[in-house]
């Protein structure tokens, strides 16, 4: 037997963080999450799978647009017309707030419903699986639904549990939360779970585990994005990761120590590959100075954008400024003083204080309460004292 487990598709979501991308960009950009999951169909009739589960987030909205809609419908049709069906339920982002309003879907999709629901079927090898989930109906879903999942089935050979959700300490979360005794104790045979964008396995056998997303949408989604291809192998359910992201988003260093031209020619050179192609935030070293100047001032990451060409296949989005020993004393600051005083500095208290208590986007709030950001002002501060300390201007000064 074998199946494809794929969460979040997040079909019509735009990339984020990007700003100043060329106009031959644009068109690869649009096109990925689309690209990302024409791949996983091709892959699925290829492989001859018996079935394609999607654990919800298969839009980035509960009204996604005409195009999204067609594309993922058209999707289904080719998988029906290669005998595969679909088990899908919908997650937080896709929530079904009204049944009527959903789209037509061909006749081999499956959708759960509000309820816990279990539906068996058999394989075309004679097997017989029963597949156990359920759809959000509202955004967020504080009650541990695992728990209302029933035991195995005594009377199929596989048990597979389709859960849109987090983990959550004593039953706290906004996603349907649950911990891996609540699954364990079901004595399924796999648990295909979505919600995080990140591939992560809570348990090796029975897996219980996330696919993570088919194309990254931000760089902290780096690295390659796919789906997993499980196959039974002496009565075990094993899954074996599959990328099919054709952006991907990383991060490269490198080591400048001249001028301008010859930097960016080191770079292009450095960042050209034969691989998907990749969005890249690039960690720059370096102790000249009118280099640092051109970096703080996004002079640099200018004259890279306007020397990139359609035929590259990496475009760099963004230059970050690291230290060469990552443990080096800042020098414009007693490093006990800093010790002492960052964590006080960086907190949530403190970004209230300074007006983030002004801000009523939820968006936003999210943003600066994230643990990356409060990283990326904590480096930033650092590099700024660093060049301040080296005499370097920046345009902020």
């Amino acid at each position: 037997m074998k199946f494809i487990h794929a969460g979040d598709l997040h079909l019509g979501n735009p990339f984020t963080g990007l700003t100043q991308v060329p106009a031959w960009l644009k068109g690869t950009l649009q096109q990925a999450t689309e690209t990302a999951l024409q791949r996983l169909v091709d892959d699925a009739i290829a492989e001859m799978v018996d079935f394609v589960l999607l654990p919800g987030d298969l839009f980035d909205t509960t009204t996604p647009d005409a195009r999204a809609q067609l594309t993922l419908r058209q999707a289904f049709e080719t998988l029906q017309s290669a005998g595969i069906p679909v088990y899908l339920g919908f997650g937080n982002h896709d929530f079904v707030a009204n049944w009527q309003n959903l789209p037509t879907w061909p006749e081999n999709v499956t959708v759960f419903p509000a309820e816990t629901t279990t539906v068996t079927l058999v394989t075309k090898a004679q097997e017989r699986v029963a597949i156990t989930g359920f759809s959000y109906t509202q955004r967020h879903i504080n009650d541990n639904r695992a728990r209302l999942y029933p035991v195995k089935q005594a009377d199929v050979d596989y048990h597979i549990g389709l859960y849109h959700g987090a983990l959550g300490e004593d039953g706290q979360g906004d996603y349907a939360p649950f911990t891996v005794s609540d699954m364990q104790v079901k004595h399924y045979d796999y648990w295909a779970l979505g919600h995080i964008h990140v591939r992560q396995t809570l348990q090796d056998k029975p897996f219980i585990g996330y696919s993570g997303s088919i194309q990254g949408l931000n760089k902290n989604e780096s690295g390659p994005k796919g789906y997993y291809l499980v196959t039974s192998e002496q009565g075990e359910l094993v899954p074996t990761f599959t990328p099919v992201a054709p952006v991907i988003w990383q991060t490269a260093r490198v080591r400048l120590a001249s001028d301008a031209p010859a930097a960016i020619q080191h770079i292009r050179q450095t960042l050209q590959n034969d691989d998907d192609f990749q969005l890249v935030e690039l960690a720059v070293t370096s102790e000249d100075s009118a280099l640092l100047s051109l970096i703080m001032n996004n002079q640099l990451l200018a004259q890279l954008t306007a020397a990139s060409t359609p035929t590259d296949n990496f475009f760099v989005y963004n230059i970050k400024l690291v230290a060469a020993n990552e443990d080096v004393s800042l020098p414009a600051v007693d490093q006990q003083y800093w010790t002492q005083t960052a964590a006080d500095v960086f907190n949530y208290d403190m970004l209230q204080q300074l007006g983030l208590k002004q801000v009523q986007d939820s968006a936003v709030l999210q943003a600066f309460l994230a643990p990356a950001m409060l990283a990326e002002l904590k480096q930033a501060v650092i590099e700024k004292l660093r060049l301040t300390e080296m005499g370097v201007a920046t345009d902020e000064d």
